[in-house]
């Protein structure tokens, strides 16, 4: 199997000042070191595992299991901080999984909506207009279409087909550009559609209508974790370092944790975040990785997206499921308040009658994390008030989410590749998962993750296929020292 790299020499020792027997006789030795425990890790120890794989230890760095699929429960009401819905029909094997577990919801019919368009004023806005501009984002679900903007940006094609759809004498046209981005910028999880090549964005295989968890998405984490013995797994375990080219121990890498734990792994398999790899790759790895390997992982973005989600006793909407969509016409909100006009959609979250949600993207999110929950609060429901034109009671509940902030994270969804990163021949996502080789041949360091899915980034089934395919890597690896 041929690598990215191999380690640049054998001159950095694996061990402090060289005490070889010394810092290797206090660690423990494994065959497998899983390092994070989101649903690529989980999914990966389940399935070494399942191949008999038994000497595996997962470190994780929180206190909790799950990564970015985070699920909320207070006072009856269940919301999900991260992941939140099924991305695709039976063609989906989480789908599958989750019918199987007999955990899977039923969407609710479209006629059951309310749906509002309004502007920031709460004027109707123009229904067959709106139905227009979803038609020409869904162009680019058509094969062959994007093919000719390969080399420039996905906002480019849509910048190049609204004038064509939209003349200029077509009615709050501004209003619907704002609109159309800002919804591209929901489904792609970027700040801006000029950030995301276009190529990339024409890489990701669409399985149909999105479904939801009847009991939240921790149902899954639930199932992944019910098979794994305790010891297997190490939680507020946080690696500091990877050696992975020890020359005292040429066929393992010796993996560190803050809290002074030391293994010796045959082999390292790293599902962290493309942006926390990128933040900290160099403290973490010894000796530093392949030049080759981080110009492509330099060529990826994780975006930023959050959500903020409040409730009351009784929807004061009225007894159906809202989506109020959002035409912003003035953009007139002072500064403090201005990280709202990314804001284009509120809805009914799924199974709670009483609780409204919406995503802000990009810089309108990083805004949002650095405002006090209270701001966050009292924004939202002017905002409410304004476009409904409705006496919106106070919120008997609220929650905000802060990705960006995230120390372990650094972001949420998805992790797309750049205009930058495009021009520098990063075309396929499995770039990013070939396997690296230490200076002696060995395969020692291996990786997973959503970023590192070709045609399903940014789904948890996606995450899921690369932890399983990297542990099918992994037992085949062992397998052959046998």
């Amino acid at each position: 199997m041929s690598a990215l790299g191999s380690a640049p020499g054998e001159t950095a020792c694996c061990c402090p000042q060289g005490d070889h027997d010394g810092c290797c006789g206090q660690a423990q030795e494994v065959d497998v070191v899983v390092v994070g425990g989101g649903v690529a890790g989980l999914t990966a120890l389940n399935t070494l595992l399942q191949h008999n794989v038994t000497s595996v230890v997962l470190l994780e760095a929180q206190d909790r299991l799950g990564g970015r699929v985070r699920t909320f429960r207070q006072g009856g009401v269940l919301v999900e901080d991260g992941a939140e819905w099924i991305h695709g029909d039976r063609r989906n094997p989480l789908h599958r999984l989750a019918r199987s577990l007999g955990a899977l919801d039923t969407p609710t019919p479209d006629d059951a909506w309310d749906f509002r368009l309004v502007t920031e004023e709460g004027e109707d806005g123009d229904e067959a207009t709106y139905d227009k501009l979803m038609s020409l984002m869904e162009e680019t679900n058509e094969n062959g279409v994007l093919e000719p903007y390969y080399n420039m940006s996905y906002g480019y094609y849509f910048l190049d087909r609204f004038p064509e759809v939209f003349p200029a004498n077509t009615p709050r046209r501004d209003a619907l550009l704002h609109l159309l981005e800002q919804t591209v910028n929901y489904m792609e999880g970027t700040g801006s559609w000029e950030d995301i090549a276009a190529q990339d964005a024409d890489q990701y295989i669409d399985h149909g209508e999105n479904f939801q968890w009847a009991d939240g998405y921790d149902t899954l984490i639930d199932h992944l974790k019910a098979k794994i013995p305790g010891e297997a797994v190490r939680l507020s375990s946080p690696v500091t370092r990877v050696s992975w080219s020890c020359p005292a121990r040429p066929s393992q890498a010796r993996v560190v944790t803050q809290g002074g734990q030391v293994f010796l792994a045959r082999h390292v398999l790293v599902t962290v975040s493309a942006a926390y790899l990128q933040l900290h790759h160099d403290s973490l790895f010894q000796p530093p990785l392949p030049a080759e390997f981080l110009k492509k992982l330099s060529g990826v973005k994780l975006g930023v997206a959050n959500k903020v989600q409040l409730g009351w006793p009784e929807p004061w909407w009225g007894p159906r499921p809202l989506e109020l969509t959002i035409l912003w016409t003035k953009f007139d909100l002072p500064q403090n308040m201005s990280w709202l006009h990314g804001v284009v959609s509120l809805f009914s979250v799924h199974r709670q009658r009483a609780v409204l949600e919406l995503f802000v993207t990009g810089s309108h999110s990083s805004q949002m994390e650095a405002l006090e929950e209270d701001e966050v609060k009292a924004h939202v429901t002017h905002l409410l008030r304004r476009v409904s034109g409705q006496d919106v009671p106070e919120p008997t509940f609220f929650r905000r989410t802060r990705w960006g902030s995230d120390p372990w994270t650094l972001g949420s969804y998805s992790t797309f590749v750049t205009m930058e990163g495009n021009k520098a021949g990063l075309r396929r996502r499995s770039q990013l998962a070939t396997p690296l080789k230490n200076s002696t041949g060995h395969t020692v360091l291996l990786w997973a993750g959503e970023h590192t899915h070709n045609t399903r980034y940014s789904t948890v089934d996606g995450a899921m296929e690369t932890g399983q395919r990297e542990a099918r890597r992994i037992a085949h690896l062992l397998k052959a020292y046998c």
